[in-house]
């Protein structure tokens, strides 16, 4: 693959500056973890024996992962985790887990989590990747075709491989 110097970062394309866009990417990440809290929260009354813990924070992971990079995607991860950990889960209020229930809980949250992550991030990876592909096979057929067309004489509608077959009889 040739990297071109005169293509601009991926964030220049669209016209954000790349701190702009790094800032928005995780902004995403905390702003989705900090409203699947509040969903949870608001329904935390209504669910009984603290089922669905970790739902809400797969999705803002999922969200995020969209919309930003890996690095604010395992800051939903975290976030999303140590908020759940604290708030959610029993004893509440504790950084810990101490019934083999929650440390079960914990570590198929992590597992969904980073598998979701890797799965999103490798797609998007190969997104770019065919999007340089085509943009470079681009740029060759228009090098071909210019010089295609510096050596065709213009108007000339000889078939050149006919006229070379004349010239040796």
């Amino acid at each position: 693959m040739r990297i071109d110097s005169k293509q601009p970062p991926r964030s220049a394309k669209r016209g954000i500056p790349p701190r702009l866009q790094r800032a928005k990417e995780y902004g995403i990440a905390v702003g989705a973890t900090l409203l699947a809290f509040f969903l949870r929260l608001s329904l935390d009354a209504y669910l009984v024996e603290d089922r669905l813990v970790y739902s809400g924070f797969l999705v803002a992971i999922a969200v995020t992962t969209w919309y930003g990079g890996i690095g604010p995607s395992l800051v939903a991860v975290a976030l999303g985790g140590l908020i759940a950990n604290w708030v959610f889960i029993p004893p509440r209020y504790t950084l810990s887990a101490t019934g083999l229930t929650e440390q079960a809980g914990i570590i198929i949250y992590l597992t969904i989590s980073f598998a979701l992550v890797g799965v999103a991030q490798t797609w998007r990876w190969a997104w770019k990747r065919t999007e340089d592909m085509t943009s470079e096979l681009r740029m060759e057929m228009d090098r071909h075709r210019r010089t295609e067309e510096v050596l065709t004489p213009v108007g000339s509608t000889e078939n050149p491989s006919a006229s070379q077959h004349e010239h040796r009889l």
